[in-house]
């Protein structure tokens, strides 16, 4: 499930991202594994994003990134609380990154190991577009 309001994000930055309240994200700790994508107020664009990006969120995934992608130069994408990335999911954000305007820029933060290792072996340059900050 996806929850994207088209407005209401602050410029402001905060410590620990925080979902939108306009955009609420369930309990974290879901154990469905469901993926769950908000809009943050951590950011201009922030995407707060948990769960599991697998076959089933490939699609939402895909729209929540084109979205946020369109509505500013940088995107924070914050992945903490996503307990697993497919390589597909990698490469859809790979793909987007790919394909931004110059000076655009996807800035992932927290990215689980998966993620990290995907890159490492697919992208060992980091692709274009794509800054990853934080634990891996």
């Amino acid at each position: 499930m996806t929850a994207e309001p088209a407005d209401g994000k602050s410029a402001e930055s905060h410590s620990s991202p925080k979902a939108n309240p306009r955009a609420p994200l369930t309990d974290q700790d879901d154990s469905s594994g469901q993926l769950q994508i908000a809009d943050c107020d951590c950011h201009e664009v922030g995407l707060l994003v948990a769960g599991e990006i697998d076959l089933n969120g490939h699609d939402d995934w895909e729209k929540a990134l084109r979205r946020a992608t369109g509505e500013g130069a940088e995107v924070h994408v914050h992945l903490a609380g996503l307990r697993f990335i497919d390589v597909r999911g990698v490469t859809l954000l790979v793909n987007i990154a790919d394909g931004l305007d110059d000076g655009q820029l996807i800035v992932a933060h927290g990215a689980p190991p998966g993620f990290d290792r995907v890159m490492r072996v697919l992208w060992p340059d980091c692709a274009a577009g794509i800054l990853i900050e934080g634990d891996q």
